[in-house]
């Protein structure tokens, strides 16, 4: 299990894509450990197909990705000794597939797909590709239009159940998920009750979303009285800092 987004409707847990999308999970991974995602809520919501979260300002127009932490980088002007060549630290960041504005590209394309109800996938900036930043999505439903447009870069556990107590999360039902998910062995440990409720599985909470999400404009924007949110995020596991990959 990579992480767990603690919502106001309960613990959604995520796993990622990170050997076949390692920039969007960089990405996630590093926005949910500093917390960047804190607070935003579920602002948009296509019924039975996806909801939309990852907006800091809650408005569906902000959100910056963690590149954007990198500092300027600055280019060498045509003509001068060093012709057109860039600094390496460009070189080093335009070959990892970050671009001008601090987006990143599309990736996983042909290989992770929309094909199941609870993938995680990127929201680009308006219909332009490898705008990815910090908002993404999950579906609702299967998505397979959305195949080789969005980034589909982790999936939620519908059967996992977050225990507070082990750090851990616990398998409701044997489920089987794609073979390079972060951290996908199961804790064998009870789930907690927290007061008089247990934890409610992955599949349990995305559906408690989209009860939470039903008042919508005609853009489909929810009513922000009624918005579910992030409260706050638990990364279980992290490659990158662990030292298992590099971008």
């Amino acid at each position: 299990m990579a992480v767990v987004l603690h919502t106001t409707v309960g613990d959604l847990p995520v796993l990622l894509h990170y050997q076949t999308c390692p920039l969007a999970s960089f990405n996630f991974l590093a926005l949910c450990a500093s917390g960047y995602y804190d607070g935003c809520t579920f602002y948009r919501h296509f019924p039975g197909i996806l909801l939309q979260t990852g907006d800091p300002t809650n408005t569906g127009k902000g959100g910056e990705s963690i590149f954007a932490k990198l500092p300027p980088v600055a280019y060498t002007a045509d003509g001068d000794d060093n012709g057109d060549a860039v600094s390496s630290e460009a070189a080093s960041v335009a070959a990892a597939g970050i671009l001008p504005g601090r987006y990143f590209r599309d990736e996983g394309f042909g290989v992770t797909t929309h094909a199941q109800r609870g993938t995680l996938s990127m929201a680009h900036k308006g219909t332009k590709a490898d705008t990815n930043a910090s908002q993404f999505f999950v579906t609702t439903s299967p998505q397979s239009s959305f195949d080789g447009f969005y980034t589909a870069f982790g999936v939620v556990d519908l059967n996992g159940v977050y225990s507070a107590s082990e750090a851990a999360v616990v398998a409701e039902v044997a489920s089987s998920t794609e073979g390079e998910v972060a951290g996908s062995s199961l804790a064998t440990a009870e789930p907690d009750a927290v007061g008089d409720a247990a934890p409610k599985c992955g599949d349990a909470v995305l559906t408690a979303l989209e009860v939470a999400s039903a008042k919508v404009d005609e853009k489909n924007i929810v009513q922000l009285a009624s918005r579910a949110r992030i409260t706050n995020a638990t990364v279980l596991y992290n490659p990158f800092a662990e030292g298992k990959m590099k971008l």
